[in-house]
């Protein structure tokens, strides 16, 4: 008996490591201008989770002083890429962002202690 349940457990172990995991981020807007869209990708990669906020049937408009909490699910790591879109056009691109460690992201604001800034982009 003890033999099948140490079998069951090692059977189910695959399913475990494969779960994927969960990045939290707070996405405040600092920007001065609505926020239409905002992405998460692998760091380097062109892998982009995308939130769409001006979607069919949406109901929230991401305006100015407004944050919102966003879940993504898998396995890519810590170092994130991120990208807003907003109302007027312009892009924020942040580059190597760390889920893991920073869970609050303003996308009007450069970044300090050696982190890379946001640079608006066309």
């Amino acid at each position: 008996m003890r033999f099948r349940s140490a079998m069951l457990c090692l059977a189910c172990l695959p399913a475990v490591t494969l779960a994927d995991s969960v990045h939290t981020i707070e996405v405040f807007n600092d920007t001065h201008s609505r926020i239409d869209s905002f992405s998460m990708a692998p760091a380097g990669s062109d892998r982009w989770v995308e939130k769409d906020f001006t979607g069919p049937g949406q109901s929230f408009s991401f305006d100015h002083q407004l944050a919102i909490t966003l879940r993504f699910y898998d396995n890519d790591g810590c170092m994130r890429d991120l990208r807003t879109v907003l109302s007027d056009g312009r892009r924020i691109v942040a580059r190597h962002f760390d889920v893991c460690h920073l869970h609050v992201y303003w996308p009007g604001r450069r970044f300090y202690n050696g982190h890379s800034g946001s640079p608006f982009m066309p």
